[in-house]
C-alpha cells in the first residue's frame, strides 16, 4: 500500500476514535444531567421557575387548596352578576393554580354569583360601557391591582383633581347557601418515569455558575435572608423569594402615593356614578412588603407607603394592615411563587367580606 494511503487511512481510524470518544462524552453528559434533573422536585412556583431555583429548597409542604369545581365564574360582559371582581394575577385564574384565587372564597362563603375579569385592556372602562351594565349592574365591583404596579398603572398628574367624597350608593347583597367546599392539593415531588429533564440540569447549573461569578442576582428573582424561620413550610424558612419588580417602590415619592389613592378615587366615582354600584379597591401587598418586618437587610423593611392609601376615607379600600399578618399563618404567601397561599386568598376574601359589612352591603 503507498505511503500516502497509509497516511490516509490512520488519519481516518483517529478521526473515528474522537468522533467515537465525542459521543461516548457527550452521551455520559446527557446521562449524567438526565439523573442531576431527576433529584429536582417538579417545578411548581413562579419565582423558583423564573430564577432557576430548586423546589427541593422552596416548594410548599402544607396542603392547599382549591375549588373543582370553581366557586366564581369566569366572567361574560353579556351576564348579570352579584358582584364582579376585576384584577391580575393576584385575582384571575392560573393554569397551574385553578380555583384557588380570593374570588372563589368570596363566592363560596356568600354563595353569591360572583364573576372574575382579568384588568387587561381597561376592563373597569369595558364594563361601564357595557349595554349589561347599564341596564343589570352588578351591586358590588371590585378592583384589585398589586402593590408593586399601583403607581405605573394609577399616575395622576398634578392638575387632576382628587374627590374629597363621593355619595356611595346604598347596597343590599342577599347570601345564598355556601358553595361546594375546596378540596386538598399537594404539590407534586416526584417526577414520573418518563421525566429526565436533562436540559432544566444544564439551565439550572449555568444559571447559578452566573450568579455566583458575577456575585449578583441575575434574574428577576431575588433571595433575601430573613431574621427568623417558621414564616414558610419549605426547607429554607430563613430565605425570602421575591420579584425584581417588588423593589421599583424605592423610586416612589409620596406624592406618586397619594397621586395613585386619587387616581383609585376618580375610578370609584366612575363606577359609582349610577348610583346602583358599589366600588371596592384591593390593593394586594407585595411580598417584600407583607415580609419586610422579617428581612435581616434593613434598608428593604419598610419601604412600602400603603398607609397613605388609608388616609383617604371617601375610597372604599380592603385593609390589608388588619389580620393579615405572616406570623398569624405559615405560608400566607407561597414561599416559592409571589403570590398568596390559598390561606392567604381565604383572608383576603374574608377582609372584603368585612368590609361588605361595614358598608352594609352584606348582613353581619
Amino acid at each position: 500500500m503507498p505511503v500516502e494511503l497509509l497516511a490516509v487511512a490512520r488519519v481516518v481510524r483517529l478521526h473515528q476514535r474522537y468522533a467515537f470518544l465525542l459521543i461516548l462524552f457527550s452521551l455520559i453528559l446527557a446521562a449524567g444531567l438526565a439523573l442531576y434533573g431527576r433529584s429536582f422536585e417538579p417545578l411548581s412556583g413562579d419565582l423558583t421557575r423564573i430564577g432557576w431555583r430548586s423546589e427541593n429548597d422552596f416548594g410548599w409542604t402544607r396542603p392547599e387548596e382549591h375549588f373543582d369545581p370553581l366557586a366564581a365564574k369566569l366572567g361574560n360582559l353579556d351576564v348579570p352578576y352579584d358582584v364582579v371582581a376585576i384584577g391580575d394575577s393576584f385575582t384571575g385564574e392560573s393554569p397551574w393554580h385553578p380555583g384557588t384565587t380570593w374570588p372563589h372564597f368570596l363566592a363560596h362563603d356568600t354563595g353569591l354569583k360572583v364573576a372574575i375579569f382579568d384588568s387587561d385592556d381597561d376592563m373597569v372602562g369595558r364594563l361601564l360601557a357595557s349595554d349589561r351594565f347599564r341596564s343589570d349592574p352588578p351591586a358590588v365591583v371590585i378592583y384589585e391591582i398589586v402593590e408593586r404596579n399601583l403607581v405605573p398603572n394609577h399616575r395622576s398628574r398634578p392638575a387632576d383633581a382628587c374627590p374629597d367624597a363621593i355619595a356611595q350608593p346604598a347596597v343590599t347583597l342577599t347570601p345564598g347557601p355556601p358553595t361546594a367546599s375546596p378540596v386538598p392539593v399537594t404539590r407534586p415531588t416526584a417526577r414520573a418515569w418518563t421525566d429526565w429533564p436533562a436540559s432544566y440540569a444544564a439551565a439550572y447549573l449555568t444559571q447559578n455558575l452566573r450568579r455566583r461569578i458575577m456575585g449578583r442576582e441575575t434574574t428577576n428573582s431575588v433571595e433575601l435572608d430573613l431574621t427568623r424561620g417558621g414564616l414558610f413550610s419549605s426547607r429554607a424558612d430563613r430565605e425570602l423569594l421575591v420579584y425584581g419588580e417588588d423593589f421599583n417602590k424605592l423610586g416612589w415619592t409620596e406624592a406618586d402615593w397619594r397621586g395613585a389613592a386619587c387616581n383609585l378615587l376618580r375610578m370609584q366615582a366612575r363606577v359609582e356614578a349610577n348610583g346602583k354600584t358599589l366600588f371596592v379597591a384591593m390593593v394586594a401587598p407585595d411580598k417584600l412588603t407583607a415580609y419586610g418586618p422579617f428581612l435581616a437587610a434593613p434598608q428593604f423593611r419598610r419601604i412600602s407607603r400603603l398607609d397613605l392609601l388609608a388616609q383617604y376615607p371617601a375610597l372604599n379600600l380592603v385593609r390589608f394592615d388588619r389580620d393579615f399578618d405572616p406570623t398569624d399563618h405559615v405560608d400566607l404567601y407561597l414561599p416559592n411563587d409571589t403570590h398568596w397561599s390559598t390561606t392567604g386568598h381565604r383572608l383576603a376574601a374574608r377582609l372584603v367580606e368585612r368590609l361588605l359589612i361595614a358598608k352594609g352591603a352584606l348582613p353581619p
